[in-house]
């Protein structure tokens, strides 16, 4: 975990020539235990985050990778503070309660330093051994230098951001329209049973998640439900199989031929834009008892703000227009190939020459990336593209 955290510290140098022995130590300490000794209430960390973000510089910033799958988030006034700076707050403190760090760690880290040919280093890292390695300031230099204003975010929590904002829009959204609907039925007389007060009229909002295999779209969809405001459910394309005797004798010719679309229209997409209750049964395809179906999955459009529909083929052309919002997930193929190699084990050549083919080919004839409203590229959890969902 630490083997490369003498390249990182020689990369922020190169970047910051002002460091001072102290700054290092800091990215050390940084990089072992993330930012769990500034642990905040909610409140009180995104007030923190407002005030920095009016002395901070005005464009944005790339993220920093400092190891052990975090990285230095830049705080600037690009930020807006009505849906990406209250996001920040949230993976701030996820950060926080995610990260326990060792001294073992961290020692491995300070030996690297030491290697580093900058006057006094070595001398300051032993005495702040001593001391037990306490949270350190930056530099009087480095913040004269620099006017540092971040945060240590999970490097996949930071990467997702432009993803999590349109879905957070939306969730502001839906809780705007209940709230005016329970203030315009409230004027009504007689019309204060509790029915009135549920979400009648105002239907869930639906996100679909496509991407390439080993994109990051389940742990993306888990990323979502953990840190965007309100009730949601995850539907998973997995638990739309077709099975095996309805397919076409070419079903592998067909762009996701081995998918029951018709099912997750009628099942999930049309209840949703109807307001009727969903029941959907999760199919296994790998289980014992050939084309099994688990117990069905219910829930109730009055009860959640937001359904996320997560999986390739989720985008397919005959089910997009029901969708909201549409984000697209990629990652370079060399990068792809390393996580399905780790995913997938000994079925690695079977999974790439059936299901990462079949998958290719769907994007290439539904142009799949092309027309999503936001492309992110997790490539090492960082983003690119082009973001065509405006807030």
């Amino acid at each position: 975990m630490s083997g490369g955290f003498l390249e990182i510290a020689r990369e922020h140098w190169a970047r910051y020539p002002a460091m001072e022995p102290q700054d290092f130590a800091k990215l050390a300490y940084q990089s072992e235990f993330g930012p769990a000794h500034m642990a905040q209430s909610p409140d009180r960390v995104l007030a923190a985050l407002l005030a920095e973000r009016k002395e901070a510089e005005s464009g944005p910033r790339a993220l920093e990778p400092i190891g052990n799958g975090l990285c230095r988030f830049h705080i600037t006034q690009a930020l807006s503070t009505l849906s990406e700076l209250p996001l920040v707050g949230r993976m701030f403190t996820q950060t926080t309660v995610s990260r326990e760090g060792t001294e073992a760690g961290l020692s491995q880290k300070l030996e690297q330093l030491a290697a580093l040919p900058l006057p006094g280093l070595k001398e300051f890292l032993e005495d702040w051994r001593r001391e037990g390695c306490p949270p350190v300031r930056h530099s009087e230099a480095f913040r004269n230098a620099y006017n540092p204003h971040y945060r240590i975010l999970e490097t996949k929590l930071a990467g997702f951001l432009p993803a999590l904002v349109p879905i957070d829009r939306l969730s502001r959204e839906h809780y705007a329209a209940y709230l005016r609907l329970s203030r315009d039925r409230d004027r009504l007389p007689g019309e204060r049973s509790g029915a009135y007060m549920r979400r009648n009229g105002i239907r869930p909002f639906l996100v679909a998640v496509d991407g390439r295999c080993g994109s990051g779209k389940t742990g993306f969809s888990g990323i979502a439900e953990q840190l965007i405001p309100g009730w949601k459910h995850v539907a998973h394309m997995d638990d739309f199989y077709l099975p095996w005797e309805r397919r076409a004798p070419d079903w592998m010719e067909i762009p996701a031929g081995n998918m029951d679309l018709d099912r997750l229209q009628r099942e999930i997409l049309l209840p949703v834009h109807s307001g009727k209750p969903l029941a959907y049964q999760p199919f296994f395809p790998s289980s014992p008892v050939l084309d099994e179906y688990g117990t069905p999955l219910e829930t109730d459009p009055d009860d959640v703000e937001l359904i996320l529909v997560e999986g390739t083929y989720s985008q397919h052309p005959s089910l997009a227009k029901y969708y909201d919002c549409r984000i697209f997930l990629t990652c370079d193929k060399e990068e792809q190939t390393r996580r399905l190699q780790a995913r997938e084990g000994d079925y690695y050549p079977t999974f790439n020459r059936v299901w990462r083919a079949l998958e290719e080919r769907y994007f290439a004839a539904c142009g799949t990336e092309q027309a999503a409203d936001l492309v992110v590229d997790t490539t090492g959890f960082f983003t690119s593209g082009v973001n065509r969902f405006q807030e």
